[in-house]
């Protein structure tokens, strides 16, 4: 598929945003032959969370795109629909395209913006920086990624030499951390899973095709083909379940009680690997007591999951090799996310499944790199600062989160209000910042306006998240950037872009220069994103930028480990090289030390969710997925896609939609104990199953779903909201 576009297209149907539409749309390129010349350039989707993204091959007249397509040779190179309509958003005449700087008070209709030099912002906000660490101490100045990913190496650079330990994202609030959170636990190291030509069971644990690159769903397809059966765990009927051989539809929430249910089932009748539990996992003894009382009978009543159908999926199971998906957020959103995630994880440990052919890989890639979300490299981001005790003992999410706090280098934000309150942040500094992130959102644009001075960089004025912000920076997008270089285990794919239009530049840019201000130069590469990316490719040997970008449009390769099985057999699971895995006991953990360290029950447990009642009798997920939806994003932005789909649609089961009066198509009012009305339109559909409903968050105004959330009911373990737990009403709008 390849997608023209003309301006007059792009230009259809665009709403002006608000205060900007004086500003030019963009910059034309200067006469002359290089304004006539066509080239040929290489990008990076950054439409949803997929990090690094998808590849895009585009072709350019001067400055200017005209056409996109695949780039067949990167190892991500499927567009979705998110994907094809980037090029609208690109030239989308709102762009926000130059520095502005606020005029009237914090808290106007109006924020008065107007717009300043380059010169201005840094030098104002640098002073702000400085002046706040003299009075106040480092630590008050908080910086903040949120989407795309991509600046977080940069940014987190520069907030270590600045030397503020207050550096949260959007994974810190709530994404996909938190099942990275109980992978570590389980594994001692991150692990999504994964299919081979050898796996003969595949268990998918609360993944739907739409969080997943466009080319997972042709893998699986491939898998059914060659004979692979599929179990899917999920409680809607998502298109991922239309492969499954047994589809399990445990209640939200309930995965731990479906999981001990699993796992008696794997006990009482023999079928688990005794000589694999008995050498290298930990605490078998305690957890095969605690799921003893999870009869089928009785996890049927728990999770709503036929007793039958429970015995037939372990029984399944125990024929591997298996392996499994894990879902990169949705099982971590509720109040006992960790452990439900924990539990679905032993499920593969207890058959022995780990590292083996079929079962679940274990990739060795280049040492030490890690996708733009986590660094990219340990240097680049100077992680034994982070680790440091002495940083460590400042975070404050100590109290708050101890086990998140041991874990990540991330400051978990959640309680961001409290701590602008509390005098303990004083300046915000942000790059892609979404408030409505945050469950009530009004509350963190509240303490956003408290804050002695605040700056975020984006593609757009969102008045949402930007009306109590001093000064807004015009981010450059996809095809305007260099940095950072797409990883694919040990691939990379550096990128060709056009020039920024207007006054745009890249995010690592404008971390980069900042710290070229506050610092010394030379510890931000002079500013140069590009040399940035040099510096990490340089510690692989032979591997530079210039060398890479010549073979464009190949992908490189960096050094890496040949791929083996049973890693943990030789030392290739721990850094220290030891036999085993890198946990506390040395061992997969079925009862986690590094938890019950910190007070938490050391067993993945079950724990119910909060409880329906007459009023609020539907459970809600909030946040799922479609192809042409990403949260908030790819909306306004991109037109294309609103003609798909333009407002809040929330999907009700027949029976529940009968006994309201509600038809397809209808508007329909949503309430919680926490907020509300929120309107959205019915989608009458058996996707869903009785008692609950689901809807995407994202949407702003009176569809802004996260003002039925709750700031005070999260996760323990990770301090994550429950966007996946909330009852709600839903009645038809009068």
């Amino acid at each position: 598929m390849t997608v023209n576009l003309k301006r007059r297209t792009l230009l259809k149907g665009v709403p002006a945003a608000a205060g900007l539409t004086s500003l030019p749309l963009f910059v034309q390129a200067a006469p002359g032959a290089e304004a006539e010349k066509t080239w040929t350039g290489f990008a990076l989707c950054d439409s949803c969370n997929h990090v690094p993204a998808c590849g895009i091959r585009f072709e350019a007249k001067g400055n200017v795109i005209q056409r996109i397509d695949n780039w067949k040779e990167n190892p991500n190179h499927w567009l979705c629909p998110k994907g094809w309509s980037t090029l609208q958003r690109l030239y989308n005449p709102n762009r926000l395209l130059y520095p502005m700087k606020r005029t009237n008070p914090k808290g106007a209709a109006d924020p008065g913006w107007v717009r300043i030099s380059w010169d201005e912002a840094y030098r104002t906000i640098t002073q702000k920086m400085l002046e706040t660490r003299t009075r106040y101490g480092a630590d008050a100045v908080m910086f903040y990624c949120g989407d795309p990913k991509e600046p977080r190496p940069a940014v987190q650079r520069l907030a270590r030499y600045f030397g503020s330990v207050t550096y949260g994202t959007e994974s810190s609030v709530g994404c996909r951390s938190g099942c990275m959170m109980a992978e570590q636990l389980d594994f001692g190291q991150p692990n999504l899973g994964g299919i081979s030509a050898e796996t003969k069971v595949f268990m998918v644990f609360a993944t739907n095709v739409w969080a997943q690159p466009a080319n997972w769903w042709q893998q699986l397809v491939a898998a059914k083909e060659r004979g692979c059966r599929f179990i899917v765990i999920d409680s809607r009927r998502t298109k991922t379940a239309e492969l499954a051989d047994i589809h399990l539809q445990p209640r939200i929430g309930t995965d731990a009680a479906l999981a001990a249910g699993l796992m008696r089932v794997l006990i009482k009748e023999g079928l688990y690997n005794r000589d694999f539990v008995e050498k290298w996992t930990h605490g078998f003894e305690k957890y095969a007591a605690y799921v003893e009382r999870f009869t089928p009978e009785y996890t049927e009543k728990e999770t709503g999951v036929p007793a039958k159908l429970i015995v037939e999926a372990a029984r399944m199971w125990a024929q591997g090799p298996g392996s499994f998906t894990l879902t990169t957020q949705s099982l971590s959103h509720n109040s006992n996310g960790v452990n439900n995630t924990r539990a679905l994880l032993l499920l593969p440990v207890i058959m022995g499944y780990i590292d083996i052919p079929g079962g679940v890989p274990f990739m060795k890639g280049p040492k030490g790199l890690g996708m733009a979300a986590y660094g990219l490299h340990p240097k680049m981001i100077d992680a034994a600062w982070w680790n440091a005790k002495a940083q460590k003992d400042r975070r404050f999410d100590l109290a708050e989160v101890p086990l998140w706090h041991d874990m990540k280098d991330q400051v978990s934000p959640n309680n961001f209000p409290e701590w602008v309150a509390g005098g303990k942040v004083k300046m915000f500094c942000g790059w892609g910042f979404n408030v409505n992130i945050w469950p009530q959102p009004d509350v963190y644009n509240e303490a956003m306006g408290k804050l002695d001075f605040a700056f975020s960089c984006d593609y757009f004025y969102r008045a949402d998240s930007h009306r109590n912000i001093d000064i807004i920076l015009p981010a450059a997008m996809n095809y305007e950037r260099y940095a950072p270089f797409g990883a694919y285990g040990p691939n990379v794919a550096v990128r060709k872009p056009v020039k920024p239009l207007g006054e745009a530049k890249e995010d690592w840019r404008i971390a980069l220069k900042i710290g070229c201000i506050i610092d010394k130069p030379e510890n931000f590469f002079d500013g140069d994103p590009v040399k940035a990316c040099d510096f990490v490719l340089r510690q692989y040997e032979g591997c530079d930028w210039a060398g890479f970008a010549a073979k464009l449009p190949a992908v490189s390769r960096l050094p890496a480990p040949k791929p083996a099985f049973r890693k943990y057999e030789t030392g290739g699971m721990r850094p220290d090289g030891k036999p085993g895995f890198n946990t506390i006991s040395g061992k997969l953990e079925f009862f986690s030390e590094r938890a019950a360290k910190f007070g938490y029950d050391g067993l993945p447990v079950y724990k119910p969710m909060m409880p329906l009642d007459d009023t609020y009798n539907l459970r809600f997920l909030n946040g799922s997925r479609k192809p042409y939806i990403t949260h908030s994003k790819t909306r306004t932005d991109q037109p294309y896609l609103m003609e798909i789909e333009d407002r809040l649609t929330i999907r009700i089961h027949p029976s529940e939609a009968e006994k309201r009066g509600i038809r397809e198509g209808d508007t329909v009012e949503i309430r919680s104990r926490f907020g509300g009305p929120i309107e959205a339109r019915a989608e009458v559909s058996i996707i869903v199953p009785p008692g609950m409903i689901d809807g995407q968050y994202g949407w702003l105004g009176k569809m802004n779903t996260q003002k039925l959330m709750t700031r005070d009911h999260r996760d323990p373990l990770s301090g994550y909201p429950c966007y996946f737990e909330v009852p709600v009403s839903v009645a038809k709008k009068a």
